[in-house]
């Protein structure tokens, strides 16, 4: 009797959580994010004292909001370059080392084998993402007092995020090798920033930013809009509702076009 195409994602799926749990990337992955939730911590400890901010003294109580979201932001952008990475390699390794014409010579759809690749990669940097963000919202709503539903509500943005910047990563390495992938994910989600951060602070930002920010996926807008209880000075261009359905459609388009483009792969034998 033939497997249904769920039972042949669950399968094919833990397969490719195992791959990416045994690749040497991931014991610097731990390394990594380890140091970063101590330096966290470290920072959050200094929740009293004062700064001088453009000569005046304030209190770094008063400048939380702004502190919280800007680490907040960074590893949230650094868990979506993460997604990136971890799916450059992901199933185009598997074309390399001949496993994908293996698994695709039983009934299994080129899809399903697909998207099995992109959740096992997905499934770690995620788990990874959801460490990081989810210590730095404690430590933050703890010692600084923010409110953790906006920190909730950004990291879902994160893993929106985390889904287009993988699934493109995935369509790129089937025909750039891993290292031009792998510069394009950070050169991609560096150019998104900016732009964002640009349509953010500038009201006259145009050009090849302009249309970045207006038309590309919102990696740093809808990090901001979550985030904006605690920053209220920022001003984030466009409505939540249109920041979301951009953020959504984006995800959902770059996981077509992996379908798209794995489909016309010519296979080796």
């Amino acid at each position: 009797m033939r497997p249904s195409a769920l039972t042949q994602f669950r399968t094919l799926a833990s397969e490719a959580i195992l791959d990416a749990v045994r690749r040497r990337i991931i014991a610097a992955i731990a390394v990594v994010s380890l140091l970063s939730l101590m330096l966290v911590d470290t920072c959050t400890t200094c929740s009293g004292g004062e700064v001088v901010v453009n000569g005046q003294v304030r209190q770094i109580a008063a400048i939380a909001g702004w502190t919280g979201a800007v680490t907040y932001a960074v590893l949230g952008l650094w868990s979506i370059v993460l997604a990136g990475v971890l799916a450059s390699e992901h199933l185009a390794q598997t074309l390399a080392d001949g496993s994908a014409t293996l698994a695709l010579a039983r009934p299994v759809g080129r899809g399903t084998f697909a998207f099995a690749r992109l959740a096992g990669s997905l499934v770690i940097a995620l788990a990874t993402g959801a460490v990081l963000l989810g210590g730095t919202a404690l430590f933050l709503s703890a010692r600084s007092g923010l409110p953790m539903r906006p920190a909730l509500m950004a990291g879902v943005s994160c893993a929106v995020g985390a889904v287009t910047l993988a699934a493109l990563a995935m369509t790129a390495s089937l025909y750039l090798p891993r290292i031009a992938t792998v510069m394009l994910v950070f050169v991609a989600t560096g150019a998104v920033t900016l732009a964002n951060l640009l349509g953010m602070f500038r009201d006259d930002s145009g050009g090849a930013m302009g249309a970045i920010d207006r038309f590309g996926p919102p990696l740093c807008t809808s990090i901001a809009l979550a985030l904006s209880p605690w920053i209220d000075e920022v001003r984030v261009p466009g409505s939540p509702l249109e920041i979301a359905i951009r953020h959504g459609v984006w995800a959902l388009a770059s996981i077509v076009l992996l379908w798209a483009v794995f489909r016309r792969v010519e296979l080796r034998d």
